[in-house]
């Protein structure tokens, strides 16, 4: 008897449909734009698909949304177009009228910009601008990189899991959808002249590649070995532009970084009491002893 070997799954084809909705988007985008003349409208035609996109992958176990973060002592982050938190940890702290929502800090894994393209050359340093204002405004407790969860709790273990100092990074990115205006030695140049705390810690743009992070003596070596955390890199690093063929290797590319991610951090539940407390300005001049 003849024995078959496997068949090797074809990934691209699971992502076609995806990379259509989102081409779709950015075509009909061109449309609202130019001929209906809300410039806005066009913007969100390519915000939702991305964030659809997100959404189907992701769903169940995460809450992909817009909105704005909040942390305990009720400071507000700028709006992200793309908010990914833990589902079963109560994500949600309100929900505005146009449908994005106020989010709890705690569980939060990443949050990220989606453009229709680089069409102005301060995208990336404004949303970098955002990164520095939310990291130093916003604050939640520091999972320490031992920590283990068990259900709704967890324990701590001799010795570290992860060469992380915390298991809770927060990753963010921006999608662009055309990357034709892509400038890379002006990107590059702003790119090794910030703080890595406040870049992205990678970017897409679908018909061109993935601007990321890698290790310097790798890549010297001829090999890739890549930093999804740059800022807690010790060694030297360099940033790089992986040009890939296909929109759909670029789609499934950045998707997988997102995932392994999502796979190797834990977030933290929200202390509901204190955001409450903060909320109401409770404080002992409140209380009276009966």
């Amino acid at each position: 008897m003849e024995i078959k070997p496997f068949n090797i799954l074809p990934l691209i084809k699971f992502f076609q449909h995806d990379l259509e909705k989102i081409k779709m988007a950015f075509r009909l985008s061109d449309t609202i734009r130019k001929d209906v003349k809300n410039i806005r409208a066009a913007g969100d035609e390519v915000e939702f698909a991305v964030r659809d996109f997100f959404k189907n992958k992701l769903s169940p176990r995460y809450h992909v949304n817009d909105g704005h973060i909040v942390d305990e002592n009720l400071k507000i982050s700028p709006q992200y177009d793309v908010v990914v938190s833990e589902n079963s940890k109560n994500p949600v702290l309100f929900n505005l009228a146009d449908k994005s929502e106020l989010l709890y800090y705690e569980p939060v894994f990443a949050y990220g910009e989606v453009k229709k393209s680089l069409y102005n050359d301060n995208l990336i340093k404004d949303f970098s601008e955002n990164v520095k204002r939310s990291n130093k405004e916003l604050i939640r407790e520091i999972i320490p990189s031992n920590f283990i969860e068990t259900g709704s709790t967890g324990i701590q273990v001799e010795s570290p899991l992860t060469e992380l100092p915390l298991r809770n990074p927060i990753l963010r990115f921006m999608f662009f959808v055309d990357g034709s205006s892509l400038n890379s030695t002006k990107v590059g140049k702003f790119l090794k002249d910030t703080d890595d705390s406040y870049l992205p810690n990678y970017m897409v743009f679908l018909n061109v590649g993935i601007i990321l992070n890698v290790c310097s003596e790798s890549l010297e070596a001829g090999r890739i070995s890549i930093n999804l955390y740059p800022e807690y890199e010790s060694k030297p690093t360099e940033w790089i532009l992986l040009e890939l063929e296909d929109e759909n290797n670029v789609l499934i590319y950045q998707y997988l970084l997102l995932l392994e991610h999502l796979n190797n951090s834990i977030v933290g539940t929200p202390n509901v009491l204190k955001y409450t407390n903060n909320l109401f300005g409770i404080s002992m001049s409140n209380i009276h002893k009966l």
